[in-house]
């Protein structure tokens, strides 16, 4: 039996610590277990194996990884497996590109013997796998062979998993990220306006907005958070109780939906608001800051290597026993996570139906920004 591990998608903060414990974990139950590393993410599956992958992996090859940040395998996106759009004028040929790429894939599975797949990214990644686990079941039928899921995404939008590997990392370099601008802003009477990464969900703006202590926050899943006119009636709101600066979190996927310049809008508004300028005497200077890809940065939190421990010696359970640890046989591909403090594990195909995982205007969490950030009608 031979298990192979990759990383996909966007890179994230405890892959290697997930590499390392599963590793670990499918060692010491079974030394003479073969661990195949693909790198450079599904990439590495269509190229040539002595080219792209490590097989007959011992020890020193996940040394010391469990502090770096990123991932030690690489990581990146292939368009083969996308499915084109039926109107592509290129149909044919990126179909054919796709299916060539999906044959490779299976063929150099088939001959690693590989029959368990870790694979640790986001939703995007599971699509992949589930393609590439098709292919090789439609061309070696009988054969074992499954796929099992880590969630390795600092946007934490998956659904099976309460938290993903890498978010409490991106988390604090965010909320890091606003105690710096504060700092600044704070002597010169500004506001700023801070854009983070999340294309779909907020709840990584969300969530670092409430922990830096944000005086508004824009998030994609809730139009009225990127009002314009709201925000303005805030802000002045705030002036007139002597706030001296503004922070405004706002997720990339508000970009995305209310346009590219969003933030310039927002910026140039502030700073030529009539009544801003009538109660301080001057108009209020903003600032566009982007935290973007430096959030994925840096050696990963406690907790993100703690989760990606958790998870990942999970994985190993299953691909080596069909279950977890405790648990009752499972089947088919699968994603491992989180509920609590328990270990649970969910069908890669209900994993891709229902995510990403979106913020909810009824949840707790975003009930608590509505609380605790700058209102309108604050009387204090």
């Amino acid at each position: 039996m031979s298990v192979g591990i990759l990383t996909s998608g966007g890179d994230a903060p405890g892959m290697n610590a997930a590499v390392r414990a599963a590793f670990r974990s499918l060692k010491m139950r079974a030394p003479d277990c073969e661990l195949m590393l693909f790198r450079d993410g599904f990439r590495g599956l269509a190229r040539r194996l002595d080219s792209a992958s490590d097989r007959s992996v011992d020890r020193k090859d996940v040394r010391d990884i469990i502090h770096r940040g990123g991932t030690f395998l690489g990581t990146g996106r292939v368009p083969e497996l996308y499915m084109p759009p039926a109107d592509a004028p290129d149909l044919a040929e990126r179909l054919a590109a796709r299916e060539a790429f999906l044959r490779v894939a299976a063929v150099n599975l088939f001959q690693t013997r590989v029959e368990s797949l870790i694979v640790i990214g986001g939703d995007g990644s599971f699509r992949g796998a589930r393609a590439i686990a098709a292919a090789y079941r439609e061309t070696f039928p009988g054969r074992p062979f499954r796929v099992i899921g880590l969630p390795g995404t600092i946007d934490n939008d998956l659904h099976g998993t309460e938290f993903s590997i890498g978010y409490d990392t991106a988390l604090n370099n965010v909320v890091d990220a606003i105690r710096k601008l504060r700092d600044t802003i704070e002597s010169h009477r500004r506001a700023i306006i801070l854009e983070v990464m999340g294309n779909t969900s907020g709840w990584l703006a969300l969530t670092s907005a409430i922990a830096g202590g944000a005086a508004a926050v824009a998030i994609p899943e809730v139009e009225e958070t990127w009002d314009q006119d709201e925000l303005i009636r805030r802000l002045i709101a705030g002036v007139r109780r002597d706030y001296r600066y503004f922070i405004i979190v706002v997720a990339e996927g508000v970009l995305k939906r209310a346009g590219a310049d969003w933030s310039q809008r927002l910026a140039r508004r502030i700073e030529t608001a009539a009544p801003i300028q009538e109660i301080l005497g001057h108009a209020m200077e903003a600032r566009i800051n982007s935290v973007g890809h430096v959030a994925r940065g840096g050696s990963p939190s406690a907790l993100d290597n703690t989760l990606a421990g958790l998870l990942g010696a999970a994985a190993a359970d299953v691909a080596q026993l069909g279950r977890l640890a405790h648990g009752e046989p499972i089947a088919g591909d699968v994603m491992v996570g989180t509920r609590g403090t328990r270990v649970i594990v969910t069908p890669l195909d209900e994993v891709i139906e229902h995510s990403p995982r979106l913020v909810e205007r009824e949840s707790d969490l975003f009930q608590l920004s509505n609380k605790l950030m700058l209102s309108a009608g604050q009387a204090f």
